[in-house]
Order: structure tokens, then C-alpha cells, then sequence
């Protein structure tokens, strides 16, 4: 009854609310999902022409702009956002970041800013910072060391009571460091945290936080859609919420009051984050890094090697327990430095390619032919194969030279290409898998899922070859094996929700995978037909991690999305289940005595080994 009360009260006082020019109006726009020609570019002049005849103090814009985040669908947004007459500050969202063909710089380039930016209306200090995740399927993370000290020394310049925070993500459990971001926005008296990605809107308890959460342009209804945005009111210690659909009369949803709010508090807070846990495991954290990770942890020689988000690639010596060098770059490293018999060869998002010093990290060579790298590499009888924007290049080693160049368009191909013979195999996010010549560059053919939805593409999946075919599960949940001197497809199945996820056995006749439930499948690689040898669940429920799976000693191991880890036997066998971070691992990498190296994207590398005799 007290809340019925509440809200009859505040919609009766709206009108006066928005009449009063001590109060805050504020456009709260997230979700927007734009693509050149579709509905949601169609119906933006009429948002951006009511916005215009509206009094907006500020235009909020919580990230989702786009689909996949390409240039195009980036401009598109962009042009529409222009328009708009009143202030605004825009942050990014996981579609601009989780399949950028450009690691996030288009954004760069049209924002002037890389998803951190302040705005100041009043006494009112907003303050709007990205989650990723970055260039991979993950959950978010506000993880990055730089990142975060600039949110609190922003922080710092407020008042208390008086910040509104911006991130697309809301800080619960899909951010995998939300204890630390909502302790900090605690610890600064923020008033409330402006989130989208959800789509509806909605409230939300951040440990007592207040979670705002806005509806994304286009919703569903009973009668189609409807086209929209969220609108708020800033008055004294209260906020005021509505729904606004274009062309209609905003509808009051909630007001909340940004002290203490017992509405607030009565909705059930975020879960705290899982605690570690991995007494099945011989397990250490070898490195806790300042920055986020997004490349694999590489062990050589005794010497771990690994890039990060602050543009450094290191050598850290297992022997000594320091670092042995440091090489730093302008952007972050997306791509797993390539380790040679004395080189460590990194590709980068502007500053081309560059050979290391495996010593002493000293430049031996530079290519600045081509940028834009993101994705993983091949090294194969000294010769490198990567993928760019719209490439696949072969490079010499020793010298930097590209040996070819095959273009195929404008997409990316992310994940680590295969080499089979003379063929090189590889997806792209542009739907297509790709065999071309190795010593000519020469397409002999490629495959297609059929589908024109780019998120279904084996953009970033690590193909697997063996006995005259091609293993791939992608996306679009399908396993698929293909030919590999014809293209053609042999079968394709929906048995299970695989995703991008997969390993090989050491003889080539097993095929991994893991499912979106947990599970590990295991599949024979020479078999007509889809057929299954084993399922074995990890017990941890849905999961969309990338990470590849990796077999060491005969014992394949998988991760899920926050920082869990499971090993299991060739024959099926659970042997073990542990928790050693809270975000997605990059890649499992197995050194040559069975020790499992993982790096996560929260900036820690662990050595693994499960315990057989447990």
C-alpha cells in the first residue's frame, strides 16, 4: 500500500516535476541496434526529431548502438546521434566491441573517446565507462587497471549524491568484477548506475545501488513493436522514470529516492561473486597483471609470454620470478605474440608488425604494410599466417616480408587459422569458412552457413583437420564436417548447442566440444554420420565461452565464461571441476611437461595441472 501511495504521488506530481527548471531531464537511450536500411535506422529521425521538441538537459546514450559494430553501422549511428540538439554522452556496448573489426578504434575515431567520457549538467556529474567484453564472446569486465583509475579519479571530482554512472552492462553477475565496480561506486555515494543490454526497463539492486535500467529502442508487443526510450527526471533527492514511445505521451514507471530507497533494497540484490575453489587442481597464479589480458599465456624456455590491454608484451622468467623485458605499443594487444626459435612476433591494431628479441625484447624488424590486427596467428615452417580486416597474409619470419596477401572481403578472420598440408583453413565473420593454397594465396574454395546473420559466422573458431576432413562448430549451434580437398559439405547437425569451442586428440580421431549447457562432447572425427562416443557435464550450466579446448597427457580441458575449469579423461570421466578466476580464459596452452597454461581476461595467468590420484 505505502508503495502504491509513492507512485500515485509521483505521477500526480510529474507534470510539475518536469515544469520545474530545478529538476533534471534526462534522454535515456541504450539498445538502439542499428544497421544500415533496418527498422531500427528507419524509425531514428522520428526519436531524434521528438527528441529535438523536447527540454533535455542531456542525452544519455548506454551503449548497443549498432549490431556487430562495423564502420558502417558505427557511421550510421553516428549520423543519426548528431542530430540530436542537445548534449549528450555515449558510451559503448558489447556489440560495439565484441566483434569490431577495428578492436574498437571506428568508435575512436567518431566519438574522439574510447567509451570513457564525463558530462556535467548542474551539480550533477555523470560519468559513463565501457565494459567490453573485447573482441570475444564473454561477459563484461571493468577489469583494466587504467580503466578503472580513471573512473574513480572522475569519481573523485563529484559530489556526493550528486554522480550518475554509465555503463551498458548492469553490475551484477554478467560483469565479472562487479564487486570491485560496486564497491567503488559505493565508495564515492554514487546515486544511481544508468545500464541498457537488458532491454526492458527495469529496476535493479547493485547492493543497494540503484540499477536504472533502460528499454532498448525496439521492444515486442502483443500488437508488434514499439519504439522507444527511457526518460528521467533528477529532482532534490528523487528520481522520477518513465517510458516514452515516440509519438506518445510519456508513462510514469518508478521513482526512487537516491539516498535510501527501500524499494530498492526489497528487490533481491546481485548475487556476490562465486567465491575460488580448485582443491582438484595443483593450481598457481603466476601472474596478477595491472592491465586486462586478451592473448594467450605462452611458456618457452622457461620464460612466460603474454600480451596485454595496456599495449605491453612481456617476458616474465619462471626461474627468477621477474620480468626478464617489457615492450610497449600505443594500442592493446588482441593477438597472441607469436613465439619463434629467437623471436617474439606481434601484430597489432596500428603500429603493424614487429619483431622482438626473444632475449632482450629489442625491434628486429617492422612491417607497417598492414594494421588492424586482431586476431590469432599461425606459425608454420618459418612463415606466419594472420588474418586483418577483409585478409589473410602469409609473412617470412625472419624478415617481415607478406610472401601474399588473399582478400576476401571486408570482415575479419579472428581465430588462429589451420594448416593442413598446402591448404589453410580458416573462418571469418562473414559467415564463410575459407581453404586457400599455402604457397600460392590461391582460394580453392569456401563454405557458407547459409545464413546472412553475421553473429552466426566461424568467425572465431579454431578449425580442426583430420582424415580428409574439417571440423567446425560455430555460432549458429551447428557441428558441421567438410570436406577438406572439395569444400563440400559431409554432415552438419544441431544435436547439441555447441558454440566455438573445440579441441582434437593427439591421433586425430576425437573431436571435442563444448556445449552452451556445460557439457563436453565427444565426436568421431571419421564417422558419415554425427556420432557421439561420450557426454560428460561440468556441472556449471549455461556457458558461451570461446576458449579453445586443449589435451594434454590424455586429458582435454575446457573453461566457461567465469573462470572455471574442468578436466576430463579421454574416455569421458569427470576428473575435475575448479573456480581460479572470474572471467573468460583466453586460451589454454599446454607446455611440454602437462602443465595447463591459462590466461584470463581480468589480467591473471594460472598454471594448472589436475590432480589424478584426488
Amino acid at each position: 500500500m505505502k508503495r502504491l501511495l509513492l507512485i500515485i504521488s509521483a505521477i500526480c506530481s510529474l507534470t510539475a516535476v518536469y515544469a520545474d527548471d530545478k529538476s533534471i531531464k534526462v534522454a535515456l537511450l541504450a539498445d538502439l541496434h542499428i544497421s544500415p536500411n533496418n527498422d531500427n535506422d528507419k524509425i531514428m529521425p522520428s526519436l531524434v526529431e521528438e527528441i529535438n521538441g523536447n527540454t533535455y538537459n542531456l542525452v544519455v546514450v548506454a551503449g548497443d548502438l549498432t549490431n556487430i559494430g562495423s564502420y558502417d553501422e558505427l557511421k550510421c549511428a553516428y549520423n543519426h546521434l548528431k542530430k540530436i540538439k542537445h548534449r549528450q554522452i555515449v558510451t559503448h556496448g558489447n556489440h560495439e566491441t565484441t566483434w569490431s573489426e577495428s578492436g574498437g578504434k571506428d568508435f575512436e575515431h567518431l566519438w574522439g573517446h574510447n567509451g570513457c567520457t564525463t558530462a556535467r549538467v548542474g551539480e550533477y556529474l555523470f560519468v559513463a565507462y565501457p565494459a567490453g567484453p573485447y573482441i570475444k564472446m564473454a561477459d563484461g569486465t571493468a577489469q583494466d587497471g587504467a580503466r578503472l583509475k580513471w573512473v574513480e579519479n572522475q569519481l573523485k571530482k563529484g559530489k556526493k549524491g550528486k554522480i550518475i554512472s554509465i555503463c551498458h552492462y548492469p553490475l551484477n553477475g554478467d560483469l565479472t568484477n562487479r564487486n570491485q565496480v560496486v564497491e567503488l561506486m559505493k565508495k564515492y555515494s554514487v546515486s544511481a548506475s544508468l545500464c541498457g543490454h537488458y532491454h526492458k526497463p527495469q529496476l535493479m539492486n547493485f547492493d543497494s545501488l540503484p540499477g536504472i535500467i533502460g528499454r532498448s529502442l525496439m521492444l515486442p508487443t502483443d500488437n508488434g513493436r514499439s519504439y522507444g526510450y527511457t526518460e528521467l527526471v533528477i529532482k532534490g533527492d528523487s528520481i522520477h522514470i518513465a517510458e516514452k514511445v515516440i509519438g506518445k505521451a510519456a508513462e510514469h514507471r518508478y521513482s526512487i529516492c537516491q539516498v535510501t530507497d527501500s524499494y530498492i533494497n526489497s528487490i533481491a540484490p546481485s548475487p556476490a561473486t562465486e567465491p575460488l575453489e580448485y582443491s582438484d587442481f595443483d593450481a598457481e597464479c603466476v601472474i596478477t597483471d595491472n592491465a586486462a589480458m586478451y592473448t594467450a599465456a605462452q611458456v618457452v624456455d622457461n620464460t612466460l609470454y603474454y600480451g596485454n590491454s595496456a599495449g605491453e608484451v612481456k617476458a616474465y622468467s619462471l626461474d627468477s620470478k621477474q620480468f626478464k623485458w617489457i615492450y610497449s605499443f600505443r594500442d592493446p594487444i588482441y593477438s597472441t605474440p607469436i613465439i619463434t626459435k629467437d623471436k617474439v612476433i606481434v601484430a597489432t591494431l596500428s603500429q603493424g608488425i614487429v619483431a622482438l628479441n626473444r632475449k632482450n625484447g629489442n625491434p628486429i624488424w617492422r612491417n607497417r604494410d598492414c594494421n588492424t590486427f586482431i586476431g590469432n596467428g599461425t606459425l608454420h615452417n618459418d612463415y606466419i599466417y594472420i588474418g586483418a580486416r577483409g585478409k589473410m597474409l602469409k609473412i617470412d619470419s625472419n624478415t617481415g616480408r607478406i610472401v601474399w596477401c588473399y582478400t576476401f572481403g571486408t570482415a575479419h578472420p579472428q581465430a588462429r587459422p589451420t594448416v593442413a598440408g598446402d591448404k589453410l583453413i580458416f573462418g571469418a565473420w562473414d559467415c564463410n569458412l575459407y581453404c586457400v593454397d599455402c604457397n600460392s594465396g590461391r582460394e580453392l574454395w569456401r563454405w557458407s552457413n547459409g545464413s546472412k546473420n553475421r553473429l552466426f559466422s566461424p568467425g572465431n573458431v579454431v578449425t580442426r583437420v583430420s582424415n580428409g576432413r574439417v571440423m567446425i562448430v560455430a555460432p549458429d549451434r551447428y557441428m558441421t564436417a567438410i570436406d577438406l580437398n572439395t569444400g563440400k559439405q559431409i554432415w552438419r547437425v544441431k544435436e547439441r548447442r555447441v558454440r566455438e569451442s573445440s579441441g582434437l586428440s593427439s591421433d586425430g580421431k576425437v573431436f571435442y566440444s563444448k556445449t552452451m549447457d556445460g557439457q563436453m562432447i565427444a565426436v568421431a572425427m571419421d564417422a558419415n554420420s554425427y556420432t557421439e562416443l561420450w557426454c560428460t557435464d561440468a556441472g556449471w550450466g549455461y556457458d558461451h565461452s570461446f576458449c579453445p579446448l586443449t589435451i594434454s597427457d590424455d586429458i582435454i580441458y575446457m573453461s566457461n565464461r567465469r573462470g572455471k575449469v574442468a578436466a576430463v579423461s579421454s574416455n569421458g570421466e569427470l576428473l575435475g571441476v575448479g573456480k581460479v578466476a572470474n572471467s573468460t580464459a583466453n586460451d589454454l596452452r599446454a607446455d611440454s611437461n602437462g602443465n595447463i597454461w591459462v590466461s584470463f581476461i581480468e589480467g591473471t595467468i594460472w598454471r594448472l595441472r589436475v590432480k589424478k590420484d584426488k
